[in-house]
């Protein structure tokens, strides 16, 4: 028996440790940043954003409005009895009526309702693809954002490791009484604004990480790496072979189905002045006489041919042509200034910020080893130090410029990111 509760405490034991050891090999890797691509962002936010879930109802339920549209009216059946008296013969003295009522939509309305509901099944594809890229652009502009804020963190990071290198340097001297105390004083300030710089870099980091969490439908943000390539200048997807690709825009397309559902409206305002065709037939027996009975019916439109409708619906036509030309417009002075932006940065990163980025580097490099050798004064090494983390930053910036100008280029030109 003894042995026997030794062998079970000590399996209780290695399943104890095990689960622990489980658990920290679990925390350990959700501890881990998670490498997060632009795809992978666009793809979680189609899975998680509410507002696209709305809009694919929305679809569902103008397709049930198509269908419904399509049906034909039901038909009427009437029975009636007439002459009833207390004392009479119910086999021969009364008439009895049934007959069946049906109406003909001869006047075209079925036809507008369908033109109408396929319109606006058209305006539920469109509304739905237009939310779909306005919040893909805005998760894009967020990542995009976030990675500058990201890369600027590194290089914060890395800028406070070279002070305290060169705090480590200055101590050593100072100590061996080679300088003195307002330089070592002088690089510890430095050395501080720079870990505040790296606060700061990290925070906005976080907040813009959060704000892309909140694009994406998240609560809040993960413990994510991006992993775009930040400083290769990928070039803007090629827009299909058209004539005027600013028209391939969803908010193009959908002015252009206000115009198609502004017709369908005209159709349905005609059919409604036009009279419809209602037919009966059925079975009549009085004094005990069996007769079938046969009938038609239709409203004479003299007065009201429904003309105010349907002359509105005229204007309504041609406001949305307006309308049309107004947001053609003004989608083709958006792209034409979107290409603009994205020559001007392309130019600007890879002819003028790429080149003095290589060149402040050089002279911080060769600053550091010429201070070490004594060509050099303290200030001059701060000087091009700091030359070196303000090219650097305004390159970075210009990066982040480039690739938000690609992001425009393309939805100018009708394209998802």
């Amino acid at each position: 028996m003894r042995l026997t509760i030794r062998s079970a405490a000590h399996i209780i034991l290695s399943a104890t440790l095990a689960t622990i050891l489980t658990g920290q090999m679990v925390l350990a890797q959700n501890s881990l940043p998670q490498d997060l691509s632009l795809r992978d962002a666009i793809q979680s936010t189609l899975t998680h954003r509410p507002e696209l879930r709305a809009v694919a109802q929305t679809y569902q339920s103008s397709l049930q409005m198509r269908r419904q549209a399509g049906l034909i009216p039901n038909p009427h059946l009437f029975y009636q009895m007439e002459n009833l008296r207390p004392d009479m013969d119910f086999g021969q003295g009364i008439d009895i009526y049934a007959y069946v009522n049906q109406m003909w939509e001869v006047s075209g309305k079925r036809g507008a309702r369908i033109a109408t509901a396929e319109s606006g099944v058209h305006h539920s594809q469109l509304t739905s693809e237009q939310q779909k890229r306005v919040i893909e652009l805005a998760v894009a502009q967020s990542y995009w954002d976030a990675l500058r804020l990201q890369y600027l963190r590194i290089l914060a990071e890395q800028s406070v490791g070279y002070y305290r290198e060169i705090l480590d340097y200055h101590a050593k001297r100072f100590n061996e009484g080679k300088i003195a105390a307002v330089d070592l004083l002088r690089i510890r300030l430095e050395e501080a604004r720079a870990e505040a710089n790296m606060e700061s870099s990290r925070l906005m980091e976080a907040e813009a990480k959060q704000r892309l969490a909140r694009e994406m439908g998240l609560p809040e943000a993960g413990n994510w790496r991006l992993s775009e390539p930040f400083e290769v200048l990928n070039p803007p997807k090629e827009p299909p072979t058209v004539v005027n690709p600013e028209n391939e825009r969803i908010e193009v397309k959908l002015a252009q189905q206000a115009i198609d559902a502004a017709r369908a409206n005209l159709m349905v305002q005609k059919a409604q002045g036009r009279p419809d065709l209602d037919t009966a037939f059925g079975y009549k027996r009085t004094g005990g006489l069996n007769t079938m009975i046969a009938g038609v019916q239709m409203n004479l439109p003299f007065f009201n041919r429904n003309q105010g409708a349907t002359a509105a619906a005229k204007f309504d036509i041609q406001a949305n042509a307006a309308t049309l030309q107004a947001v053609q417009q003004q989608s083709a002075s958006e792209l034409k200034l979107a290409r603009m932006s994205y020559e001007t940065w392309r130019r600007q990163v890879s002819e003028r910020y790429r080149p003095l980025l290589d060149q402040a580097v050089d002279i911080a490099n060769i600053s550091l080893a010429a201070y070490r050798e004594g060509g050099i004064d303290l200030l001059r090494l701060l000087d091009a130090e700091k030359l070196r983390l303000d090219t650097q930053s305004a390159w970075v910036d210009a990066l982040g410029n480039y690739h938000q100008s690609v992001l425009s280029l393309e939805y100018a030109n009708g394209l998802e990111p």
